[in-house]
């Protein structure tokens, strides 16, 4: 009888070590963290700019705008290489365009996947040549070898062979040059018929 009943206390202490772990991992919103990785990577979409061009055309849901660095409603930009390009609604990006319905006064700029943008950015046209170059931030960093540069910002734009890095006196390489420079005392031009920074230059 003493076998039996202990066997029954143990086994009525498995059931409710076992009904109590069920409600915590009912109630429990983020037990393993992969809520939390899942929102880190939300917000992590990197900045590779793939595409560059001038806005011709642009339409959007009433009310579209940015709100927490993503977009309320949808909206769709022509390009002046032929292009619309759909924003969904929620993408990641960056306005600092005035009026993109203005023709060819702002940029667009993204990070596409297929057809689909993955975060982008839309900037007011600048420059002795606002629908052929694009003045942006300085190079602080290059990645792949050279292929890639990182500006002050954040954004990644692809590097042109070469660059171009106009100074007053001799500056060497361009690892020199983002050394030397770094990010508040140079700025970086964007060629859009290429899509890549070919010229740097150094502002104090």
């Amino acid at each position: 009888m003493r076998q039996l009943a202990n066997l029954r206390l143990w086994a009525a202490l498995g059931a409710l070590a076992i009904a109590t772990l069920l409600l915590v991992l009912a109630t429990c919103d983020d037990c393993f963290g992969r809520g939390g990785s899942q929102a880190a990577a939300a917000t992590e979409v990197e900045k590779n700019i793939e595409t560059t061009a001038v806005i011709v055309g642009f339409s959007s849901s009433e009310n579209w705008r940015l709100q927490d660095g993503k977009t309320i409603g949808e909206a769709s930009a022509s390009l002046d290489d032929g292009r619309i390009i759909l924003v969904a609604s929620d993408t990641p990006g960056e306005n600092t365009c005035p009026d993109p319905s203005i023709r060819r006064s702002c940029i667009f700029l993204a990070n596409l996947f297929g057809d689909s943008v993955m975060w982008f950015a839309m900037t007011e046209a600048n420059g002795e040549k606002p629908d052929r170059v694009l003045e942006i931030a300085g190079l602080v960093d290059m990645l792949d070898s050279g292929s890639r540069g990182v500006l002050a910002n954040g954004w990644v734009v692809p590097l042109a062979n070469g660059v171009k890095k106009s100074c007053g006196e001799e500056s060497g390489t361009l690892r020199d040059f983002i050394n030397t420079y770094g990010s508040d005392k140079s700025m970086s031009k964007l060629n859009l018929i290429t899509d890549q920074v070919d010229e740097v230059v150094c502002t104090g």
